[in-house]
């Protein structure tokens, strides 16, 4: 039977006698290289300070390594800017009720009940282009939404002078919308 077996082996291996690889799978054996050996060399070494010799060139520019960009320091934006929202914001509450109860009395008071919502639609239109929209991500789309939402603003505020003057005024138009 050992010489049945032994026999079976050797006319597997004639069989793949051709193929270094085949007769290593077949036997089961595992591989080292026999072939020449490759001279090793040693690279220099190299200190940080060669390497990265600039803190600003020590990334790579325009991918997710790239740190973000604060605007600098402006009265516009931070507090004062979050302050004077705030201020439109409370504004409005006394300008429509004035306006509710004293229709169309003062041109003065529909432009600045007018205005006033058209700047608070703005700034609240602008935070969230701002948000979603941000420039960086959306390099195309952002600057384009900006600008759209700047057109129309000033197209709001075109409209609502040419109705100001030309017909009855904002607050008497909700009065007689409310009343109708």
């Amino acid at each position: 039977m050992a010489a049945l077996r032994q026999g079976a082996v050797n006319l597997k291996l004639s069989a793949v006698a051709g193929s270094p690889h085949l007769r290593m799978m077949a036997t089961g054996a595992r591989a080292f290289s026999t072939g020449r050996v490759a001279p090793v060399q040693n690279t220099q070494s190299r200190n940080a300070a060669t390497v990265a010799p600039n803190a600003k060139e020590s990334y790579i520019k325009g991918t997710v390594n790239e740190p973000t960009t604060f605007p600098p320091p402006h009265p516009t934006h931070g507090s004062y800017h979050w302050a004077f929202e705030r201020a439109i914001s409370v504004a409005l509450v006394p300008l429509i009720a004035v306006g509710a109860v004293k229709h169309g009395a003062s041109g003065i008071l529909d432009a600045t009940l007018a205005l006033t919502l058209v700047l608070h639609s703005h700034i609240g239109f602008t935070a969230s282009l701002d948000d979603y929209l941000h420039p960086r991500k959306f390099p195309k789309a952002g600057p384009f939404a900006s600008w759209t939402l700047r057109a129309a603003t000033v197209a709001t505020l075109a409209g609502i002078y040419e109705f100001q003057t030309n017909d009855v005024g904002f607050t008497e138009l909700i009065s007689r919308v409310w009343t109708a």
